[in-house]
């Protein structure tokens, strides 16, 4: 596993360039460090990587229902059945949204874009997979 958190730029380009209509589920699979390791130097206070992405979550949740968007379906993860160690994720998450627009107007949301501190701090690593959003129950 890479370790990414964020889309490359070529990732982005091709999400960007698809229909920015249709409803869109973003399948998101995440593996959290240890304890939470913030970029600036802060003092995590103990929290895990588990708690920093809370924090974050706090505030993506309140985004994704301003956008229109809902979270569908999440549950921690277990060892893969058919896989290798880096597909170990801790929790599995499905959250659905209106649009890829609608996912793009949120993250770039001001206070959105102040909770990614606790994104970074609290993940490891993630898979961000969009898939058709018309397949989830609205």
């Amino acid at each position: 596993m890479s370790g990414a958190i964020e889309p490359t730029g070529a990732q982005l380009e091709a999400f960007t360039k698809a229909d920015q209509t249709a409803p869109i589920g973003m399948l998101n699979l995440l593996k959290f460090r240890d304890k939470a390791e913030y970029k600036d130097g802060r003092d995590a206070g103990g929290l895990s990587g588990q708690d920093a992405y809370g924090l974050y979550g706090l505030v993506a949740m309140e985004k994704i229902k301003a956008v229109g968007g809902r979270f569908f379906w999440g549950s921690p993860s277990s060892a893969p059945l058919i896989g290798g160690e880096t597909d170990e994720w801790d929790m599995v998450a499905i959250v659905r949204y209106p649009s890829r627009k609608a996912f793009l107007d949120m993250i770039a949301m001001p206070d959105y874009q102040a909770a990614l501190v606790h994104r970074e701090a609290g993940l490891a690593w993630q898979a961000l997979i969009p898939c058709r959003g018309d397949a989830i129950p609205e």
